[in-house]
């Protein structure tokens, strides 16, 4: 059977009546039990341009008390958001956070809980089900080139990266008309779009593209060379038009691969992340019927789809795993339909004792998530000290602050939660 990945439980979330009070700053108490899975209704979505909580983050310079021990809880930072698809940070040192909107905002909130619409691209965003304004990234240098990258579904359902620009990066707001396109992809169904963009340590831009869609690699991309589809791309947006292929990119004159892939053979990367101090580069990749996977990935590597399925050949089937990287860690469905939410190593101020635990999530039809962790300082990974089966969210993404911070995107109540200590 066909299974849905994360984005499509936004567009009937979008549906639901709106609420009459936003949550404000508030902490949400989560559930430690490692048991199964606790569904609860979820919360209806608002639409809401402008807000101000009033309990604001102070710990831009991080100056935050570290707290020791590893119970947390979840504080909100922004309301009222409409399907919330991602959150991240201008790297600017302005304490500034960013939501994406899957039908096409960003919502800026400044260090004193003040926000506003930061840019509106609705009317060239198709949104619905995986599809919209799923991502974005801020230039390296964005203090002083004011540049940033969102990735999203235009009207004719097909993926574009696209580059603003704001004139005055840290007060100015980038207008529609200073978009320039970097990157295209036709896509042949509504699902598995990807969505990720983020820049490495390196300075370059990596895009995260699903398959194409349907099911069992409907369109065979997973082991095809000469597309975008089921890859990681790697790019230079420094230089060239509208970008350049980096010189040490793996596949660059081999066979018929595309210049611009860094990694390939994924089904749907449901986020990726670098590692803030060891630059290593992880991937959620959804499953189809049986398995979860997340990968540590280098140049070069082929993740695998649709031979595999997590560290399993396909469908039962007998198969050949010669030169295939296999998953860190894999999950089975046993307790209905899921889909992975790849995360962050958490590198942040407040809780010194989760250093190096990989957070991630899973995205329910409906209710809310469970929150994992993996304890990665071992020769393999293991469980981490954070297993629940209810976060007290619906997660569709995690983001990350200036300082390493770790927050989610909750599209069952239509916020962005902050983790912070429990005690």
């Amino acid at each position: 059977m066909r299974r849905l990945s994360p984005l499509l439980l936004l567009a009937s979330l979008a549906a639901c009546p709106a609420q009459d009070d936003p949550v404000e700053d508030s902490p949400v108490e989560t559930d430690t039990d490692t048991d199964a899975d606790s569904d609860t209704d979820a919360d209806a979505d608002t639409d809401a341009d402008s807000d101000t909580d009033t309990d604001a983050d102070t710990d831009a310079d991080c100056s935050t008390t570290p707290v020791s021990g590893t119970d947390i809880t979840w504080t909100t930072v922004m309301s009222g958001l409409s399907a919330p698809t991602f959150v991240t940070h201008a790297g600017d040192g302005s304490g500034r956070l960013f939501a994406t909107t899957q039908a096409g905002t960003i919502v800026e909130r400044a260090a004193n809980g003040t926000t506003r619409t930061y840019l509106d691209i609705r009317s060239i965003v198709r949104d619905g089900g995986e599809r919209g304004l799923l991502s974005m990234a801020f230039h390296p240098d964005f203090a002083t080139n004011g540049r940033l990258y969102v990735y999203y579904t235009d009207n004719d359902s097909d993926t574009v990266v696209s580059e603003f620009t704001a004139a005055t990066p840290a007060t100015s707001l980038p207008p529609t008309s200073s978009e320039r396109i970097v990157l295209t992809q036709t896509q042949p169904a509504s699902n598995h779009n990807g969505g990720q963009i983020a820049f490495g340590d390196d300075g370059y831009l990596y895009i995260g593209l699903g398959d194409g869609g349907g099911a069992d690699d409907t369109f065979a991309n997973g082991q095809r060379e000469n597309t975008f589809l089921a890859k990681i791309l790697r790019i230079d947006v420094n230089a060239g038009t509208p970008y350049n292929v980096p010189s040490d990119n793996p596949f660059i004159g081999v066979g018929s691969h595309m210049p611009e892939t860094w990694v390939w053979g994924l089904r749907n990367p449901w986020r990726f992340s670098f590692d803030r101090s060891t630059g290593e580069l992880y991937i959620g990749d959804v499953g189809q019927d049986d398995y979860e996977e997340i990968h540590v990935a280098e140049a070069g590597d082929n993740l695998g789809w649709p031979i595999m399925e997590g560290d399993h050949c396909f469908n039962g089937a007998n198969c050949d795993s010669t030169g295939l990287t296999r998953p860190i860690w894999e999950y089975a469905h046993t307790s209905g339909v899921t889909a992975v939410v790849g995360g962050y190593v958490y590198r942040g101020c407040a809780l010194p004792d989760l250093d190096g635990i990989y957070f991630f999530s899973d995205a329910p039809y409906s209710g809310s998530s469970p929150l994992r962790t993996l304890d990665l300082s071992g020769a393999s990974a293991v469980q981490g000290p954070i297993w629940q089966s209810n976060a007290g969210a619906l997660i569709v993404s995690f983001g990350e602050d200036e300082e390493g911070e770790l927050y989610v995107a909750d599209a069952g109540s239509s916020r962005i939660l902050k983790m912070t200590p429990g005690n």
